[in-house]
């Protein structure tokens, strides 16, 4: 226990560093989340390890956790595990086979981009937000499992009935063209548009499905054609940066009496949104810019 630094919060035990030289290096039971708050990170460039035992407890593995542990060949995910954050195990060269837990519901950014090596067993239908670039083969993996699949210009998960992202984006902006998601029409069953699922889609409008329930974080950003939104009544979280930098949005519609949360920065960088009515009760702390006016209907 000596090698390890952890910060306990509400009785949750966190992993917060760890200054050990084990090759083998087991986490102690009753951690929930390896995650430093600051941006230095648990094990990263850490050089000497080559396998990790992560503990059943274990919930949540942070943003960059094990980035650039070069020499891990192998580690285990616990059967609770229900995040990999971004960049967690970016450039581990030498991890091996992995097998994805059934809790899992989140793998975040470039998770395990320059993982040449690695080849993924089980995929779980549980996935509700994936990024495009998650894997260095991410829709091919995705598809060894029959819950995921192709529809129009994104991929669906018909299990979470979330929409996940269009395979045809990339981190590189100038490689999206003036088409990108040009016409997209979501399934009517949607409950849950992922994190960054449809950004930089060139629609002038879009039809957000009645069903749906959640807008993750960056889900609608650099959409800069869009200039209506009608948000369903079901919605209850616009998450983070949800529709940020959506220059020409100019309306938002909510069709629900039902307070919604919002995310920091969900309508930034909007100019043309002046004025916004929103269900009596919702939590828009840092939603929106000081220029637009904020009412509850």
């Amino acid at each position: 226990m000596d090698d390890f630094e952890i910060y306990e919060e509400d009785g949750d035990k966190i992993l917060t560093s760890y200054t050990g030289h084990d090759k083998k290096v087991v986490i102690p039971e009753g951690i929930v989340a390896i995650d430093n708050f600051d941006d230095d990170f648990v094990f990263h460039q850490n050089g000497e390890i080559e396998e990790v035992v992560l503990p059943e407890s274990l919930e949540y593995i942070g943003r960059a956790a094990f980035w650039d542990c070069k020499g891990l060949k192998k580690i285990n995910f616990p059967s609770g595990l229900s995040m990999i954050g971004e960049l967690a195990f970016k450039g581990c060269e030498s991890l091996g086979e992995i097998d994805l837990p059934d809790s899992l519901e989140i793998i975040g950014i470039s998770a395990f981009e320059g993982c040449g090596k690695l080849k993924v067993g089980n995929v779980p239908s549980s996935l509700v937000e994936v990024s495009v670039n998650a894997f260095e083969n991410t829709t091919e993996i995705l598809m060894r499992n029959k819950a995921y699949v192709l529809l129009g210009d994104f991929v669906y998960n018909s299990e979470t009935k979330a929409v996940l992202y269009a395979p045809d984006s990339d981190s590189d902006d100038e490689s999206i063209d003036d088409d990108f998601l040009k016409g997209t029409v979501l399934p009517l069953d949607t409950k849950i548009i992922g994190a960054n699922a449809l950004s930089f889609g060139q629609f002038d409008e879009v039809k957000i499905p009645n069903s749906v329930e959640y807008i993750g974080t960056g889900a609608f950003m650099f959409c800069q054609n869009l200039k209506k939104v009608v948000i369903p009544k079901n919605v209850h979280t616009i998450d983070s940066g949800a529709f940020i930098n959506c220059q020409s949005l100019e309306e938002v519609v909510f069709e629900g009496g039902g307070p919604v949360t919002f995310g920091s920065m969900a309508f930034f960088g909007c100019p043309n949104l002046k004025s916004v009515a929103l269900p009596k009760g919702s939590d828009y702390e840092e939603a929106f810019e000081d220029g637009v006016s904020v009412s509850e209907k």
